[in-house]
């Protein structure tokens, strides 16, 4: 097994801290609304794992993926995320029929969140670095193209 990637380590880092911050406010949610119980805590916390460990799975198979050729390559990410997604699907059905045991909608929530923490951060850097040819993000360029 190879040595993680320092760059890996980190974005699992900000991650996992993304997929617990929404657990936690997943259970804020729930007890506030009288629907806390044991299963939507096992629920957040299979969910979160699973999210967690998919975005790791995921690194380490871009991690080895850029050490292949094109053909290998191709074939690396393909069989990767059938088989996430997969674990994924296996993880909510295993939700859906224990329901005495895991809250679906608590164990499905915490699976999104790690896009939503890409997709904040991508959005954030492009407000901070614009490329050279467009504007940051919020910029108002409509004055230049008037001149």
């Amino acid at each position: 097994m190879a040595k993680l990637d320092p760059v890996v380590k980190k974005e699992t880092a900000y991650v996992a801290a993304w997929v617990l911050a929404g657990c936690m406010l997943i259970q804020g949610v729930c007890l506030v609304a009288g629907w806390w119980s044991l299963p939507v805590l096992l629920g957040a916390l299979l969910g979160g794992v699973t999210a967690v460990g998919n975005f790791l799975l995921m690194c380490r198979m871009v991690q080895k993926a850029v050490t292949q050729t094109e053909k290998q390559a191709k074939n690396t990410v393909q069989l990767s995320q059938g088989l996430r997604l997969m674990m994924q699907g296996l993880v909510l059905v295993l939700a859906a029929v224990l329901p005495q045991t895991f809250n679906i909608w608590t164990t499905a929530i915490p699976l999104l969140i790690p896009r939503i923490a890409i997709t904040v951060r991508e959005w954030l850097g492009a407000k901070r670095n614009p490329a050279p040819d467009r504007p940051a993000i919020g910029w108002d360029d409509e004055e230049d193209e008037d001149d």
